[in-house]
């Protein structure tokens, strides 16, 4: 796969208000992309909307934005952190191929 590893269980400080630490990352070969869980302390800061995890997670794997999909951002009720699921894919065919409709028309890779 193109996409650089080895960031599991590193933190990673985005700004002075918000840091991100990568519980898990998972390449999923039979799918053709990389599975990432992540927190996201942002203690004084409301919850990072999903383009700004997008460009986030593209800027630090060296990937197009185009081809990081942010599943799931799950706040922490009365905490200033989130859980977030997100995918890197290898190619637009297999965001198309697996991803469902609602979040391609939601990417504006399909209207």
């Amino acid at each position: 796969m193109s996409v650089r590893l080895g960031f599991q269980g590193k933190t990673v400080k985005i700004s002075d208000d918000m840091s991100i630490a990568i519980l898990r990352e998972f390449e999923n070969k039979l799918l053709s992309r990389v599975e990432i869980e992540l927190y996201i302390d942002h203690i004084t800061r409301g919850t990072p909307s999903r383009k700004e995890l997008q460009k986030i997670i593209a800027s630090l794997y060296s990937v197009s934005e185009d081809l990081v999909i942010v599943k799931r951002v799950m706040s922490e009720y009365g905490r200033g952190g989130s859980k977030a699921h997100i995918n890197i894919y290898l190619n637009k065919d297999a965001i198309k191929l697996l991803e469902p409709k609602y979040i391609l028309k939601r990417l504006g890779i399909e209207s």
